[in-house]
């Protein structure tokens, strides 16, 4: 079962379309108390990350996300749940980072579009058991602070500069592309990731 985190800042409604369509069985729960903790826990993100990280701490969230990591539980960042799981960013400097992903958020530009708004290549940069070797292609996103290429990089896109698609360490992984928005090549890698977290779909579609 996949616990989605609905914590008021995240767009659930894409990733419950795509699980539906992939056959996974899932949940929101609005608090900790109403997840499952042997469940894969989904951390989904839109707009402002302080106001992402203070709503997380506001509904209890945050302080179990940090035993989470700790204890190398399973975790999907996707998007600012990517971001949350660095150190920090320059977006809001007196939020903290879950720290699991070395670095700060930084900002694009200058001479560049902000946001990032659209289809980028994205290309493996080192193996992860979760994907095949040497995966790329087009995969789409809405963000206008991205973390640098770190240790922790599986997958990098370019946009001014290159910088971290998809990181992982341990149980935890994150992409800052929408892969449920991002057609086949986009649901293929989100399917294998929940796999590889231990999710299988209940229903083949």
């Amino acid at each position: 079962m996949i616990t989605l985190l609905d914590y008021g800042a995240g767009n659930l409604a894409s990733l419950e379309g795509a699980l539906d369509a992939m056959g996974y069985a899932y949940r929101r729960a609005e608090s900790p108390a109403e997840a499952g903790d042997e469940d894969l826990w989904l951390l989904p993100g839109d707009g402002h990350y302080g106001a992402a990280q203070r709503s997380l701490a506001a509904s209890g969230w945050w302080s179990a996300l940090k035993s989470r990591v700790a204890e190398d539980r399973p975790l999907l960042g996707i998007c600012v749940g990517l971001q949350l799981l660095a150190e920090g960013s320059e977006e809001a400097p007196e939020a903290p980072g879950l720290n699991v992903f070395p670095g700060q958020v930084r900002r694009f530009g200058p001479g560049v579009k902000v946001p990032h708004m659209g289809w980028s290549m994205t290309a493996q940069t080192r193996s992860h058991p979760a994907f095949a070797k040497d995966e790329k292609g087009w995969l789409y996103f809405v963000h206008s602070y991205a973390l640098d290429v770190n240790d922790c990089t599986i997958f990098s896109a370019e946009h001014g500069r290159s910088f971290t698609a998809a990181a992982a360490k341990g149980k935890v992984l994150g992409f800052q592309p929408h892969p449920e928005k991002s057609g086949a090549f986009g649901r293929g890698l989100l399917d294998k990731a929940l796999r590889w977290l231990g999710e299988h779909p209940e229903v083949t579609k």
